[in-house]
């Protein structure tokens, strides 16, 4: 229910809505923005095969992708909070990436934590309810065994600092 690619298109596709880009905009956004990078992320293999690319080239593939698609949203001068969003989830990946050179930080963590906070700030404090998710999927990840708790931690932490780079990115000018 939680998994982190759902949640990530919910949030996208809030945003868009948000944004008023309008039906289309917005499958065109999820399309872009989380299908095809997740895609690509959950079957690289296959991909990887079929244009002869190294297999370890999975991770910067999808940041590449992920990369191309905040670009395409400064460039199409996309209305906030779109940009901004897109930029939190590139600081997001790569978080998660550099974090799991070393510990198996939680994506499910980082991603609730980001959502909850992103939520709060994009539709006010009414939503303000959602941010006893991240603590709720820390014990859920710890109970399953998925994680041990500073893997959790450094999930929620990373999500802390996802939003924060939501918020540097709405305040950043041309972003917006």
């Amino acid at each position: 229910m939680f998994a982190p690619a759902v949640v990530l298109l919910v949030v996208i596709v809030l945003a868009g809505v948000n944004a008023g880009l309008g039906s289309l905009g917005v499958v065109a956004l999820a399309v872009g923005i989380i299908v095809v990078p997740g895609f690509t992320y959950k079957k690289y293999s296959l991909v990887s095969e079929k244009l002869g690319l190294p297999a370890t080239w999975r991770t910067r593939v999808v940041t590449i992708l992920t990369v191309v698609g905040v670009t395409a949203c400064a460039l199409l001068n996309v209305p906030a909070p779109v940009s901004a969003t897109v930029v939190g989830l590139v600081a997001g990946n790569a978080g998660l990436a550099l974090a799991r050179r070393r510990l198996n930080a939680s994506a499910h963590v980082s991603v609730i934590s980001f959502a909850a906070l992103w939520g709060t700030a994009v539709f006010g404090p009414s939503l303000g309810w959602l941010l006893v998710l991240s603590p709720l999927m820390m014990v859920s990840r710890t109970a399953l065994k998925e994680h041990t708790w500073g893997e959790a931690l450094a999930g929620a932490l990373i999500g802390i600092v996802t939003f924060g780079c939501f918020v540097g990115a709405i305040n950043w000018s041309w972003i917006t």
